[in-house]
């Protein structure tokens, strides 16, 4: 059974525009350029596309800004309080770059997160909040402020380009990550240098942070279902076969190649992961069981839902 994610109908993405990750921050970038409607996509290539590198990151942002990466966490009853300023504990990509024109700079953000998470009936999309924050001191936020363009200078908002594709440049470096206009660095898929800093190999299940809603972050590398073993996950996200159905000129036509989030759809029973790219299973803090999500090295890589009701201190915009 095939099921399409779920983002939000049009009144509510204008309404969220201003909140959502990236969005009111980040300035417009390139322009995507339009394929001619088709309806034989057999042959059809995916943008989808990854930096997996760490060695093209070769800027010490610490010691260019001359300031340490913060990260602390603090059990306060039953909250998790986590003070950053997005300073990343490791190396980066050049800043301004051409896909993107701003420079890092420190930020001070404090959050607040259950630190028994539930996991609730329905899921909520990320859209309006800041997803998670890692160890490294760097949010993620997989959502962008990029749309069609319309022929008349407009913007199609229910169809929202990601960063994971190789249609259009918005400056993505080593970590999958670029800067908004206030300095802001983030992450919008796999944090390369951090993993690379982590010694993650593939020997052990490394957690890399906490999402919104108290969740724990995991990279790729997972327990198996008796914790004998570890396996490497992939998100349950499959391109849409076929052609979109706009017109080239309010809506895109062409393929669906991976320049739109929604040219993707989650496919059930594909993966062990759900549709927030999470899962109930063994953990290293947990032997006997807690939901987690993964970060995939394929799209979305950062999960696009919580699972469970993320905290208003990740908000974008006033609380």
């Amino acid at each position: 059974m095939k099921r399409t994610l779920n983002f939000f109908p049009l009144l509510a993405i204008v309404f969220m525009f201003s909140f959502t990750a990236c969005n009111s921050d980040e300035e417009e970038m390139t322009p995507t350029t339009e394929t001619p409607s088709t309806t034989d996509c057999t042959n059809s290539t995916s943008t989808f596309t990854i930096n997996l590198d760490p060695g093209e990151c070769t800027v010490d942002i610490e010691n260019t800004l001359g300031i340490s990466s913060q990260y602390t966490e603090t059990l306060s009853g039953s909250t998790r309080e986590i003070q950053i300023n997005s300073v990343p504990n490791h190396q980066v990509g050049v800043f301004p770059n051409p896909g993107n024109p701003n420079t890092i700079s420190s930020q001070s953000f404090g959050f607040s997160m259950p630190i028994n998470p539930t996991v609730e009936s329905n899921s909520l999309t990320t859209q309006g909040y800041i997803s998670g924050v890692l160890f490294s001191g760097v949010t993620t936020e997989p959502y962008t402020a990029e749309f069609f363009r319309t022929s008349t200078g407009g913007m199609n908002r229910e169809w929202n380009i990601t960063t994971l594709t190789s249609a259009v440049n918005l400056g993505l470096d080593c970590n999958n990550a670029h800067v908004q206009p206030t300095g802001k660095y983030h992450y919008h898929g796999t944090p390369s240098a951090l993993i690379d800093e982590l010694g993650v190999n593939g020997d052990e299940m490394v957690k890399v942070g906490y999402a919104a809603d108290g969740f724990p972050f995991y990279y790729k590398y997972v327990l198996d279902e008796d914790g004998s073993s570890l396996i490497e996950l992939e998100s349950g996200y499959r391109l849409i076969e076929g052609s979109r159905p706009g017109d080239g000129d309010s809506a895109p036509s062409g393929c669906y190649d991976g320049t739109y989030f929604q040219d993707y759809e989650f496919v059930e029973g594909i993966s062990l992961l759900d549709a927030c790219n999470g899962r109930f299973g063994p953990t290293p803090d947990a032997p006997s069981g807690e939901y987690y999500y993964v970060i995939t090295d394929n799209f979305p890589s950062v999960p696009l839902c919580f699972t469970g009701t993320p905290d208003q201190s990740f908000r974008l915009g006033p609380n």
